[in-house]
């Protein structure tokens, strides 16, 4: 069966929206594009033999797709993550396509070991694999046989949504929880979790190149 490893991205500019708080708009593009290239290096070390996709009409964000090497499905609008997915899920099916392994690009940790084990659980035989944010309540990465399986509900509490798509469907599928994909950069509690872990990565370096430590110890005055 032929699978793809899909990776949607907006324009830099509007990215990590809910970090305003802690960065400016001129500050998270950047951390927007040196995420992307993460990604983009994790899921291209993963077998030849899958297809790997960016969805987009953001030019910074093709250029770094090309030059991955990867293939780019030009979007004319983007109205949200779960319709940019599900129309791309839809177009790869039609040209024959058996599964999609969707991957956000706001994984500062990203494994390809953890990559790999969505896509042996799936060999294995389930038709879904969801692994959830480090909360529970989003969905960092999934993975549907085939593509259109269920519609995605990318947003508030879309894991549980998910689920119930699922069990509505009463097919075999699993929700794997992995402690690198389960760390999404979706707001300041998530950049403290990332520090916390004090893994090296380029998110983290770039962030703390900011001073970001100083802004999150002000944050957490003014709470107080």
């Amino acid at each position: 069966m032929k699978t793809a490893v899909m990776i949607p991205v907006k324009r830099f500019t509007q990215a990590k929206s809910r970090l305003s708080t802690l960065l400016s708009a001129e500050e998270r593009a950047p951390l927007a594009a040196i995420l992307l290239e993460g990604v983009l290096e994790a899921v291209g070390g993963l077998p030849g033999t899958l297809h790997k996709v960016v969805v987009t009409d953001h030019p910074p964000a093709i250029g770094l797709a090309e030059r991955f090497g990867f293939r780019v499905m030009r979007e004319d609008k983007q109205l949200s993550e779960s319709h940019s997915v599900d129309r791309a899920s839809a177009a790869l099916e039609a040209e024959g396509i058996g599964a999609v392994l969707r991957v956000p690009l706001d994984l500062p940790l990203v494994s390809g070991e953890e990559l790999r084990e969505i896509l042996a659980r799936a060999e294995a035989g389930l038709q879904a694999v969801l692994v959830p944010s480090r909360d529970g309540t989003g969905t960092n990465a999934v993975y549907r046989s085939p593509p259109t399986l269920f519609p995605s509900r990318f947003g508030p509490d879309s894991l549980s949504l998910h689920k119930r798509s699922l069990e509505a469907l009463e097919v075999p599928h699993a929700v794997l929880p992995l402690p690198a994909l389960g760390l999404d950069l979706d707001d300041a509690g998530d950049v403290e979790e990332l520090l916390r872990r004090g893994q090296d990565c380029p998110a983290r370096d770039y962030l703390m190149g900011l001073g970001v430590e100083g802004r999150l110890a002000a944050i957490r005055r003014a709470g107080a």
